[in-house]
């Protein structure tokens, strides 16, 4: 019901001497954690979206890109996606890969949220600002639910995650039925990924997240001939090579590392670049799925960052919305 599968039983929280405290098994070994935590700082949007999905509002986040600011006064239009369900002003803690420790330890937090990849050399450091938890978000065979339980568990709010995970399984049922009376239309998917047509490129494969997602709905996700037994989730390949492939729909994946907070919408700020070669480069728009008005682009942080219950949904809306769309103008073309 998800873009994974997990691979992992659901952690289980052991209680100890005192009553009103419990040890949460993480990716980073385990913690204890008393009371019920108010103050929770995030390191990356992942983090933060599964502390939205439990309605529990961060006071301090790190983004992966840096910005020059120490609040984020205008989380709607600076953190993509999930900035509009802030109803506070987080402070600016860093970046995940680069957290600003000092920053954190004056925001007292009790409880900060990490990855294990990006965060777990300041792991001890972080463990003695407040109580830690890592979690490896971005495992493609990892299911979401089993993170968010882990979360609701150090929060005390295991109920508030059952239910969040019944209502997503609910919702997602009807969206993915109807996406899926799509798929005869466009059933062969090249998923690419990059920041600039001159600069690499990847394709992504059914091992990735949204690879994965897509074959679910019953798309074939296509990569080359060479490709077709590889167990990674994305390769490099040239511009010179799309024309080889035979795509119906191509969803692009774009990413922008020089985002900041002058930026007046940072999602589209993500594909401007990527968006305008696409339009002028004449391999690309060579290709089939652009004559047929077939090509969609979308940000990095919905695949790469946002694998849970809110990134899923929007993921899944906005192919719904292109589909249709493609849907309207195949109807009125002559």
């Amino acid at each position: 019901t998800a873009c994974h599968h997990s691979t992992q039983p659901t952690p289980k929280a052991s209680p100890t001497a005192a009553e009103d405290c419990r040890t949460i098994g993480h990716d980073a070994g385990e913690t204890t954690i008393c009371d019920q935590p108010q103050t929770v700082v995030t390191l990356g949007p992942n983090l933060l979206e599964l502390l939205l999905t439990l309605d529990v509002q961060p006071v301090g986040h790190a983004e992966y890109f840096p910005f020059p600011i120490d609040v984020f006064d205008q989380p709607a239009q600076q953190i993509p996606y999930l900035g509009e369900r802030l109803t506070g002003q987080p402070r600016n803690v860093g970046t995940a890969h680069d957290p600003a420790l000092e920053v954190i330890a004056e925001l007292k937090p009790d409880l900060i949220l990490g990855d294990t990849l990006k965060n777990q050399d300041e792991y001890a450091l972080l463990s003695q600002i407040a109580p830690t938890l890592l979690l490896t978000y971005d495992e493609p065979q990892k299911d979401w639910s089993a993170d968010l339980q882990t979360v609701a568990q150090a929060l005390n709010l295991s109920d508030r995650a059952e239910a969040v995970i019944s209502k997503f399984q609910q919702r997602q049922m009807g969206l993915r039925q109807e996406i899926a009376k799509k798929v005869v239309q466009t059933p062969k998917v090249l998923l690419l990924l990059g920041q600039r047509l001159d600069q690499e490129i990847r394709i992504e494969t059914r091992h990735s997240a949204c690879g994965g997602l897509l074959e679910e709905l019953g798309f074939e996700v296509i990569v080359p001939t060479t490709l077709k037994e590889s167990s990674e989730e994305s390769h490099a390949i040239s511009l010179e090579a799309l024309p080889q492939l035979d795509a119906d729909l191509i969803i692009i994946e774009g990413f922008n590392s020089d985002i900041t907070a002058n930026a007046k919408d940072p999602i589209e700020g993500q594909l401007q670049v990527l968006k305008q070669q696409w339009q002028t480069n004449e391999i690309a728009q060579s290709l089939p799925a652009s004559q047929n008005g077939q090509v969609y682009f979308t940000t990095v942080y919905l695949c790469h960052a946002l694998l849970g219950p809110i990134g899923t949904e929007i993921f899944l809306e906005q192919l719904q919305q292109q589909l249709n769309a493609q849907a309207i103008d195949a109807k009125n073309s002559p």
